[in-house]
Parts: C-alpha cells; sequence; structure tokens
C-alpha cells in the first residue's frame, strides 16, 4: 500500500484485491486466505476513476444508436449457420442485447440453466434462464442466481447452442452452455475442476467481436464497420432501459449490481442517446444500408391473376385514415399471427408491387411517428422505425424497377 501511495497509483488496488478476494473464494486450497481478503475489504481508499461517462458519450465505444442497433438485430436474424463457433458468436451477441450482464455471468452458464419452468404441466412451455451472479462478497461463484424470462428469439437461438454442444462429452465435468471442446488442463487438482470446459472472458468478448467482423455489419451512421464489444451492448441495454422509465433499483438488478451507486450516470444522460432523425430522405436514404425489408418486389400485372383476394394486403392508415391502397400480396401459407399491413413489409413473404402508392404509405408512417413522439415521446415513436425504413427500402426498389423499364413510376 505504501509502495502505491508513492506512485499515487492506489486505484490499482482495486482489480489486486478483486484477484484476491475471488481466490480466496475459488482457489482456498492454494492457500489463499479467506480472513485476509476480508482485511483488505477494509481498506478504504479513492475511488477508482471512471471511464462510463466518457464512454457514454463516445460515438464508438458508447451505446449504438437506434439504427445501428436495428442492424445488429437484422444480422443476428438473418445469420443461419451451424457452425459451432458461429452458433456461440450468435449466442453470446443474443445474451447481452437481451440481459445486459457483464461477460463473466455468461462464462458461468451451463445448459441445465436453461429450462422449462412448466415443464409436466400440459401448457405452453415457459423458458427460463437462470444467470448466476457476479462479485457478491462471501459468495462463491455459481451459488445466487437470477431468474429471466427468454423470448423466442433468444430461445431458438439457445436451443441451437446445446444442438451444437451435443457432440461435446464432458465426461464427468459440468457442461457449460459456452464450451470448450476439450477441457482445460490446468485447472484440474485446483478446485476449480467443474469449470474445465467453460470458457473464459477473454473468449467471450471475442464471440462478440468475431459476429460483427463474420456479417460485416455496418453502422448506417458512420458507413464504417460497427464497434462492437460487451461493454457497448451492456451501455445499450442499460440507457435503453432508462428511457422506457425503469427505476434505479430496478436497473441496479437488471444490470446485476448490489446497490443503485453504479447506475446514477445513466439517468444523468437520460435523453441524450443517440436517435437519429427520421424523415423522408433519411428513410430512403438508410433503408437500403439497414435491408429490414425482406420480401421481394413484384409486378402487380405478374402475380394479379394468382393472388385471391384474402391475400391481398391494403393500407388504410395509421393514425389516420387515408385512402385505401393496395400495396401487395402475401405469399404465407397459413393465417398470419403478426400485425399486418405494419409487419409485412419486415416478412420474407410478403410481395409488394411495383405500381403501388408506397410513398403514401410512408408519408402517412412518419406523420404518425411525428404524433406519437409529441404525445408519449421518442420511446414510443420508435416502435415503428424499422416499418419506416423498410418502405423507404422498397421505394428504392421501385425507382431502380422503373429505370430499368425505362419509363416513370
Amino acid at each position: 500500500m505504501q509502495v502505491l501511495r508513492e506512485r499515487k497509483a492506489l486505484d490499482l488496488f482495486y482489480p489486486l484485491r478483486s484477484w484476491y478476494r475471488w481466490s480466496a473464494e475459488i482457489l482456498e486450497c492454494l492457500g489463499f486466505d479467506e480472513e485476509f481478503a476480508f482485511k483488505l475489504d477494509e481498506i478504504r481508499i479513492p475511488a477508482p476513476y471512471s471511464r462510463l461517462p466518457v464512454e457514454l458519450e463516445d460515438e464508438h465505444c458508447g451505446p449504438l444508436s437506434d439504427t445501428e442497433l436495428m442492424a445488429l438485430r437484422r444480422a443476428l436474424r438473418d445469420d443461419n449457420s451451424m457452425e459451432r463457433s458461429h452458433v456461440m458468436q450468435r449466442a453470446a451477441i443474443a445474451l447481452s442485447l437481451a440481459y445486459g450482464r457483464n461477460p463473466g455471468n455468461y462464462c458461468l452458464l451451463r445448459e441445465a440453466d436453461f429450462q422449462n419452468s412448466l415443464e409436466g404441466f400440459d401448457v405452453p412451455p415457459n423458458w427460463v434462464l437462470s444467470i448466476p451472479r457476479t462479485k457478491k462478497r462471501g459468495r462463491a461463484a455459481r451459488q445466487d442466481f437470477i431468474d429471466e424470462r427468454v423470448g423466442k428469439d433468444l430461445e431458438r437461438i439457445l436451443k441451437e447452442l446445446l444442438r451444437a454442444n451435443e457432440g461435446i462429452d464432458c465426461g464427468p465435468c459440468a457442461r457449460p452452455l459456452f464450451m470448450h471442446a476439450e477441457p482445460d488442463a490446468w485447472r484440474r487438482d485446483t478446485g476449480v475442476g467443474e469449470y474445465a470446459h467453460h470458457i473464459t472472458v477473454d473468449e467471450f468478448l471475442m464471440l462478440i467481436r468475431r459476429f460483427g467482423k463474420r456479417m460485416n455489419v455496418i453502422s448506417p451512421r458512420t458507413k464504417a464497420p460497427l464497434h462492437l464489444s460487451s461493454r457497448r451492448l451492456r451501455y445499450t441495454f442499460a440507457t435503453t432501459m432508462v428511457e422506457l422509465g425503469v427505476s434505479r433499483r430496478v436497473l441496479a438488478a437488471m444490470l446485476d449490481h448490489s446497490d443503485t451507486q453504479s447506475v446514477h450516470i445513466y439517468y444523468a444522460l437520460k435523453g441524450r442517446r443517440l436517435t437519429d432523425i427520421l424523415d423522408r430522405a433519411a428513410a430512403v436514404r438508410l433503408g437500403p444500408l439497414l435491408k429490414l425489408f425482406r420480401g421481394q418486389a413484384a409486378s402487380e400485372d405478374s402475380v394479379a391473376g394468382s393472388v385471391p383476394p384474402h391475400k391481398r394486403v391494403h393500407f388504410l392508415g395509421d393514425m389516420h385514415a387515408v385512402p385505401d391502397v393496395e400495396i401487395g400480396a402475401c405469399g404465407k401459407s397459413q393465417r398470419c399471427d403478426l400485425d399486418p399491413p405494419f409487419s409485412c413489409y419486415v416478412c420474407p413473404k410478403f410481395r409488394p408491387y411495383m405500381e403501388a402508392d408506397h410513398e403514401a404509405v410512408l408519408a402517412e408512417l412518419l406523420r404518425s411517428r411525428k404524433e406519437r413522439r409529441e404525445r408519449y415521446g421518442e420511446r414510443v415513436a420508435v416502435q415503428m422505425d424499422e416499418v419506416i425504413y423498410a418502405v423507404g427500402e422498397v421505394l428504392q426498389e421501385v425507382a431502380r424497377y422503373g429505370k430499368r423499364a425505362g419509363k416513370k413510376t
């Protein structure tokens, strides 16, 4: 301590103390003393410098903007690779977006933590993920858990990860969710042999970075490859929750903090998260970059005879009534459980007509968005943004079709 004081480097004591505390809890067999760890906890030193306020306002390290988040979610949805490393990357991104935890929480996850809480009952399943808590004084790893509900998209990805792991034999070791194919030899006979197949935090961070590179996720805001990190996704989760109006106590629990002292900075920056200005020009310019339109445009004449009346999609307005516009055809064989016609533009089964008045659709959606923003705030207004950008992309498709056909559309 005296040496650190002389060097004016007392902030280095924090990671040293954290490391010894963890070692005393997990590696007591190697001689680490829990009583000495308690004595270290009693030493009071100045609070360490936090880079959080600076990073939160940095466009490369801070929270993702709305359009960047859309681009990332679109890449997550489009990634169909079943290679195990790719499935692990996909799961790392999906978990980070869903829960905002630190990498250490996810590295401790095991397959048994993902379960149907209503198994055995004749009711629809309710999938739950029991996420281990970390950094809790006096509690070893995987002693405390927080149960989180699992949404449909995340459920699908986690089941894909379980299938990808089936070929790995962990022997007597526990089966982690993110696992090594071979056990780490150094963990044997150290008291942590049960974690031999768990990946490390650094490896989890690498999964996130590699996903962005593999899927070539481009930021619509900077037009450069999107910088992805676990910390950045955690910031995105936290700032989104603040904008949705959660309390400090609830946010602290979501982020696995023991108190609310560490979350105040997110509330100090409320309303300053990067939200892109959305008008017609932005929708048409950014729509093709986001690639949220997943259907295939077609000429009305080419499909009119084969489309039954109940499969024709009409737009009658959003918050205001507008003249009936037949915008396309639905190619889905079964009944649609989404929200047509709004969900149609982001559905792969939708066939928008080249001749339809998609400009009228875009104008009405933008007008309704403006009213929602004035009445209810930004978080409610942005809920239709994906549809708006998809309509903008369709308008670009129509323009290209007109040029190819040699006529004005």
